[in-house]
């Protein structure tokens, strides 16, 4: 029994000492986490201040990019305004150039002008103008000035007739100086204008005469066809002008034969337009008269054939009347109104739609 109290004070010795044991690696285990968290909250604090100085070197960054973009869009934009200086100098200094040819060449024309202005007045006071072996008109000849704002045409012919017996030379040396405005600028083309009356009639024909327009005249002739809200009588105009315009000088048969073929080509409709071939029409009014009767004829054949034609074309005349009176209808229906004031209304527009309308909402 001693053996066991021996044993058991032994263990509970070695008991002890082991707690003691536990209870110093257990404080050392607590050091060392405490250490642990003093070293991780000087990490935290070293991380922390590490983030700031993060910061600041990006602000820095940052500002000295926007300085650098700042530098560099000041340079581009002086280099900008000094190149669009010098594109400014440049082109004043073209406009200038310009200016001073416009001017100089004024100034020659002007002279030029003043040279022939003066040819002729003293052509014009010698008493009488001798041309080919006659005598013509008295001194001081008036002749129509041309500034190119009226025919050429028209003018021609009132200039040719107060000169119709002068010399070449003359008809040029008075053309020029009736020439004004823009007609001038016609001289700077013709070197010999001066001396040459053919050259500078065919020159100002070019450039303001009417005959280069007779093609495009007969193109548009040959493309024109009735259209479709275009009456006969407005197709028949339009073609009578068109053919004058296209073959001016053009013997009065010849322009019937082609305002009657033209008439017949372009008609909207095929029918007519064979019909009214068949007839054989020797003048356009001819043509015009029978493709008149010819449509009154298929109207009244029309109308025969289908009674409602005509209150059918009223139907689409008055559609938008009808439409609202519809509408006020279906509302009073709605709200239990009277029909009574709208219905006559709807029936003078058109019986027919009325009364089907009424019919299927009664």
């Amino acid at each position: 029994m001693e053996d066991s109290m021996k044993q058991l004070m032994e263990m509970l010795s070695a008991m002890k000492a082991s707690q003691e044991e536990m209870k110093e690696d257990m404080k050392r285990g607590q050091e060392e986490m405490k250490a642990s968290q003093e070293e991780m909250k000087a990490s935290q604090e070293e991380v922390k201040v590490n983030q700031e100085e993060m910061k600041e070197d990006i602000k820095a960054s940052q500002e000295k990019l926007l300085q650098e973009m700042k530098t560099a869009m000041e340079e581009n934009n002086t280099k900008l305004e000094t190149k669009l200086n010098e594109f400014e100098q440049v082109v004043e200094e073209e406009i200038n150039l310009v200016k001073d040819d416009v001017k100089a060449v004024k100034e020659e024309m002007n002279k030029k002008i003043e040279d022939l202005e003066t040819k002729f007045a003293q052509l014009s006071t010698t008493g009488v103008i001798k041309t080919e072996g006659t005598v013509t008109t008295p001194s001081k000849v008036k002749v129509p000035t041309f500034d190119g704002k009226v025919s050429w045409n028209t003018y021609l012919r009132q200039f040719e007739a107060v000169v119709r017996n002068w010399r070449e030379e003359d008809k040029a040396t008075s053309l020029i100086a009736a020439l004004r405005g823009e007609a001038l600028e016609v001289l700077r083309t013709i070197p010999e204008a001066s001396t040459n009356y053919a050259m500078l009639t065919s020159a100002l024909e070019r450039r303001y005469g009417d005959a280069h327009l007779q093609h495009v005249y007969q193109a548009q002739l040959r493309s024109r066809r009735q259209r479709f809200e275009e009456t006969l009588q407005q197709y028949e105009a339009d073609i009578s002008r068109m053919v004058n315009l296209a073959y001016p000088t053009a013997p009065t048969e010849v322009i019937e034969q082609l305002s009657v073929s033209s008439f017949i080509e372009g008609l909207r409709d095929p029918e007519i337009g064979q019909l009214v071939r068949l007839a054989r029409p020797k003048t356009i009014s001819e043509a015009l008269a029978q493709a008149l009767e010819i449509e009154a004829a298929k109207e009244a054949s029309r109308f025969a054939s289908n009674p409602y034609q005509g209150r059918d074309k009223k139907m689409k005349t008055t559609d938008g009347n009808l439409i609202d009176l519809l509408l006020e209808l279906l509302q009073q229906f709605k709200n239990g109104q009277n029909l009574g004031p709208v219905v006559p209304r709807m029936e003078e527009e058109n019986q027919f739609v009325v009364g089907r309308v009424v019919l299927r909402y009664m």
